[in-house]
């Protein structure tokens, strides 16, 4: 498996973002700052995001996106000439902004449901920042991922790191098992405010890869990624990428 480095994003994939984010807004008031929040706070996981596409993914691939809403990847993704469907679990949330863009949203609860694709229907799946959100399980849900993608087609995967300088410092100080979100309590109750579960636990880059492996795919391409904040850790991350809070794996299905 190989390993690779972050890179610099230019500045046009972030007016691409900010531009999305514009022209969205959701059909239900209450979830207002909640998008906000999530524009500003996930601006720059999604430029990465798009960067990985553009390294790892051929122009005009079919693409499905696990977990579409709030929209930014999905219409990032159609303004690059990207083929792109999705799936979420409330889609009728951003129905509006769905329809002014002219987008192929699916609704799904991908824990209980098979995707409503058929079999080898994709060149990639992206299931970014979803993993970490699974508590029913996961082996049902990577498999429905398994058979949609056409032998030889792509995952990209993205979750935070556990084994991170955070992660560590979250246990060995606060006691507390996670690299991104804390709380269980707060995690849950998202189940009552947005309608989807927040993180049911998180994970190191080896059970991933593990788990994928069983699943049937191999892994490629592992990109550790953001992090850099200020003091020891942010000094720690940019020296040792292996413990930034968040990663990407790259997998081909097999046969």
């Amino acid at each position: 498996m190989r390993q690779a480095e972050p890179w610099r994003f230019p500045r046009q994939s972030h007016e691409l973002l900010d531009r999305i984010a514009a022209s969205l807004r959701p059909d239900h008031p209450a979830l207002e700052e909640w998008f906000s929040n999530y524009c500003r706070q996930h601006r720059q996981r999604l430029v990465a995001d798009l960067h990985i596409v553009g390294r790892h993914v051929e122009p005009g691939a079919r693409i499905l996106e696990y977990g579409a809403i709030p929209l930014l990847m999905t219409g990032a993704l159609k303004a690059l000439d990207y083929e792109v469907s999705a799936v979420d679990l409330e889609p009728e949330r951003f129905a509006t902004a769905i329809a002014k863009l002219g987008l192929d949203v699916r609704r799904c609860d991908v824990e209980t449901e098979p995707v409503p694709f058929d079999a080898e229907s994709f060149d990639v799946v992206l299931f970014n920042e979803l993993f970490e959100h699974l508590r029913i399980n996961p082996v049902f849900t990577l498999g429905e991922v398994h058979r949609v993608l056409r032998r030889g087609g792509r995952l990209l995967l993205s979750t935070p790191n556990l084994r991170s300088f955070r992660g560590i410092r979250n246990l060995v100080l606060h006691n507390q098992g996670h690299a991104a979100s804390a709380g269980i309590y707060r995690q849950y109750e998202k189940l009552e405010t947005l309608g989807h579960m927040g993180h049911v636990r998180e994970y190191t880059t080896r059970e991933v890869t593990e788990f994928l492996g069983r699943v049937g795919f191999r892994i490629d391409t592992l990109i550790y990624r953001g992090g850099h904040g200020r003091g020891l850790v942010g000094l720690a991350e940019r020296l040792v990428p292996s413990m930034r809070p968040f990663f990407t794996l790259v997998a081909t299905r097999g046969g």
